[in-house]
């Protein structure tokens, strides 16, 4: 997937507000690519708009290039489209109970890409759902397939979602929150059932989450968004060692450590996000920012990259910028 100066507004009481501003990435064959950033930065909405639930449907603005293997999704005819949703990308939302279909069975849910997508017949899907419930970890899965959806755990029908998802063997799998609202045990179960599925089957896989941690392990790729923009795309392994963008080394800074000594205080970033429909014309973070100056009130920095590494900041960590205050302290 290809994807160019994404954006997606809304028009509200208070005037437009501009959700996602100008967002590129590439996407390669069998890579993660992990959207990160804090609730309202734009992650869901990105994603949503590139496989059409974001649209002017839905009473949105969507502008920019969404290309898949060469074909750009936003200039297919419905029909076309839709079948490449069903068949070729496949989607892991992150409120299950609100995913599935609370008055169908779930072998039925699942069974229902595959008798439209690949052209089974009942008997068939019935027995294939059986498979993946299997495929996902799911015990007695014959007995599950026949039931509801508010007869499972929350991390039952979490791995239904992905058995759904998965079920026409896509090349493109977007997790979004996959692991909200599960304990700890089995977040750690449902990301590691989504990384052998992806390895198993080549796919490309978008993670969207809040959490630096989870895409830490998880991503070959990191882009941080804020305020609807892409304010840092990186290796995993070099955006963790060496973060350009103050918001990112924030994001880190918040992360705890088992090395840290007891009762040790968590590291917040003061303030609150930007009131996206009252944006000004200056650095979105600047007032949460610590390496704030007049500059970054007065001008929106524009991405900056080295090599594939980006980053939109006045004053980079890590990188001499004259005397400007960007070095690293």
């Amino acid at each position: 997937m290809s994807v160019r100066e994404a954006r997606v507004g809304f028009f509200t009481a208070r005037g437009p507000l501009r959700a996602v501003d100008g967002v590129s990435f590439d996407l390669e064959k069998g890579q993660t690519l992990g959207i990160v950033g804090e609730s309202g930065s734009g992650k869901s909405v990105l994603v949503r708009s590139l496989i059409g639930l974001v649209g002017e449907s839905s009473g949105a603005e969507v502008g920019g290039q969404v290309l898949f293997e060469g074909r750009d999704l936003r200039a297919l005819p419905a029909r076309e489209f839709r079948g490449v949703l069903g068949r070729d990308i496949g989607v892991v939302f992150q409120d299950p109970m609100t995913s599935l279909n609370p008055v169908m069975k779930i072998g039925h849910q699942i069974g229902e890409g595959l008798r439209l997508n690949r052209g089974l017949d009942a008997r068939a899907a019935a027995a294939r759902a059986v498979e993946l419930l299997t495929e996902v970890g799911i015990p007695e899965a014959e007995r599950r397939a026949g039931q509801y959806p508010h007869e499972l755990s929350g991390g039952m029908r979490q791995r239904v979602a992905i058995a759904i998802a998965i079920a026409c063997a896509p090349k493109l799998l977007i997790a979004d929150e996959p692991t909200t609202a599960l304990d700890v045990t089995v977040q750690r179960q449902i990301l590691d059932l989504l990384q052998r599925e992806q390895r198993e089957r080549g796919m490309a896989m978008i993670l969207i989450t809040h959490d630096l941690g989870v895409a830490a392990g998880r991503a070959d790729d990191i882009m941080v968004m804020y305020a609807g923009r892409a304010v840092e795309t990186a290796k995993t392994r070099e955006l963790f060692r060496s973060p350009r963008m103050p918001y990112t080394e924030a994001l880190l800074r918040s992360l705890p450590r088992l090395t840290d000594p007891t009762h040790t205080r968590l590291s917040a970033i003061p303030g609150r996000p930007p009131d996206l429909a009252r944006r000004s014309g200056g650095c979105a973070f600047a007032p949460r920012c610590r390496y704030r100056t007049d500059r970054c009130d007065e001008e929106q920095p524009m991405q900056t990259w080295e090599g594939a590494r980006g980053y939109a900041c006045f004053h980079p960590r890590g990188v001499d910028v004259g005397g400007s205050g960007g070095a690293a302290e």
